[in-house]
């Protein structure tokens, strides 16, 4: 079990000082949703803010004032509220007690909820341990991070003579949706170096939104290998992948993906969107951007020319 599991387990127990550590790594944490939702963790924060005063010592107003805004500014940084609304919640759960008067507080024996919890955090340094878990947790995100920038430096790599074969072939099949009067897009699955699946954008003859090339050729490659996953295939495809297809690409589990010409209107590796490169999605193929771009560009810009002359 991991440092971070073992933190969480102990945090689900009820351990106010486990749920400390991680509630000092969050941020623009609300008191009034903490204390509508989780009401463990609403009594922590506020028993952590009243251990701010000692006991049965009286404070003005003004004194409370600066050392609910020192707490705020240093432990109880995560918070997003101000002094007066913390103020107001330490009296109401009767964590400090007022006077008719509202100038003198103090911190009494705690109400029966907050006994364990002020048992728990007292004499414990809460602003080390906030910092600590803060610095901890920046540390952890900077190394994701830096593995997440490797990993897509990785997948940025060069194209090869092999991509630039199998592109022609994909540009071949550009050309026959074009002669079947759809927009010519043509993509290849290649396995073994065997290519398994081939597509010409046919939305058109179809009546088919989805009948883009690359989902054509995925599925005669899913049906060739008779698996809906394809891993350490790569997909060549004259023009950028758009989200529906990227999408797809990442269901299949698709080690490559390359195409030709980018697509400034709907790309989704990079032009418009990156799924590829977002770190919250759980496949991630290695891209290969521009190969053939020019040719894979032209058969686009012809075909749209001749379209808007017969128009004319």
């Amino acid at each position: 079990m991991t440092e971070a599991m073992r933190r969480q387990k102990a945090a689900s127990t009820g351990d106010p000082l486990a749920a400390w550590r991680r509630l000092a790594v969050r941020e623009h944490i609300s008191l009034v949703g903490l204390q509508s939702g989780r009401q463990d963790d609403f009594r922590t924060v506020v028993a952590a803010a009243a251990l701010a005063f000692e006991e049965d010592d009286g404070y003005g107003e003004a004194e409370v004032k600066r050392r609910l805004q020192a707490w705020l500014a240093d432990p109880g940084a995560m918070l997003s509220t101000d002094h007066a609304e913390l103020r107001r919640m330490l009296v109401d759960t009767g964590l400090l007690v007022r006077d008719a008067f509202g100038r003198d507080y103090r911190r009494t024996s705690p109400p029966a909820a907050f006994v364990p919890v002020v048992t728990a955090l007292s004499g414990v340094d809460l602003a080390h341990i906030a910092r600590e878990e803060r610095e901890a947790h920046s540390r952890e995100r900077a190394r994701r991070k830096a593995e997440w920038d490797a990993r897509r430096s990785a997948a940025q790599a060069p194209a090869t003579a092999e991509d630039a074969r199998w592109m022609d072939v994909a540009i071949e099949m550009a050309r026959e949706s074009a002669r079947r009067g759809e927009v010519p897009i043509g993509a290849i699955v290649v396995h073994a170096g065997q290519v398994i699946g081939r597509g010409g954008n046919a939305p058109v003859a179809a009546s088919d939104p989805t009948a883009h090339a690359e989902i054509i050729a995925l599925r005669e490659a899913a049906a060739a290998l008779r698996n809906y996953r394809l891993p350490g295939s790569t997909l060549y495809v004259t023009l950028e992948p758009c989200v529906m297809c990227a999408g797809a690409l990442m269901h299949a589990r698709v080690g490559r993906v390359v195409f030709g010409a980018r697509d400034p209107k709907a790309g989704a590796c990079g032009s418009v969107v990156d799924l590829f490169a977002d770190a919250r999605l759980n496949h991630h193929a290695t891209v290969v951007r521009g190969v053939h771009a020019e040719a894979c560009a032209a058969l686009l810009s012809e075909f749209f020319a001749a379209r808007r002359s017969a128009a004319a």
